[in-house]
């Protein structure tokens, strides 16, 4: 049974002005078979989340962890975590003729 652990989890993006930080503690426990819904309005933070945990470079995690099973996600690759499941796919894909 696969556990992921997100403790006080900080996020910031760097802007023209300078670092800001769009989370500011995050923590959050989905275990198997669970399914929980991230809900907000709109820059909140839902997608800095998925971007962060995915391992995209536009965001730093300046503190907090990220456990899978116990494993350090924020030490993996982006090649690792997408392995072990941990990556965004796009919400309306391109279509491609012939393919379904």
């Amino acid at each position: 049974m696969s556990t992921l652990e997100i403790r006080n989890l900080k996020v910031s993006v760097t802007t023209e002005q300078g670092d800001k930080e769009i989370l500011k503690g995050v923590d959050l426990t989905i275990k198997s078979g669970e399914t929980h819904a991230i809900m907000g309005p709109n820059g909140s933070g839902k997608s800095t989340l998925a971007y962060s945990i995915a391992g995209h470079p536009k965001y730093q995690i300046t503190g907090g962890s990220v456990t899978l099973d116990g494993v350090d996600v924020l030490e993996m690759s982006v090649d690792e975590r997408a392995k072990a499941g941990l990556f965004l796919a796009m919400q309306y894909p391109v279509e491609v003729p012939g393919v379904s």
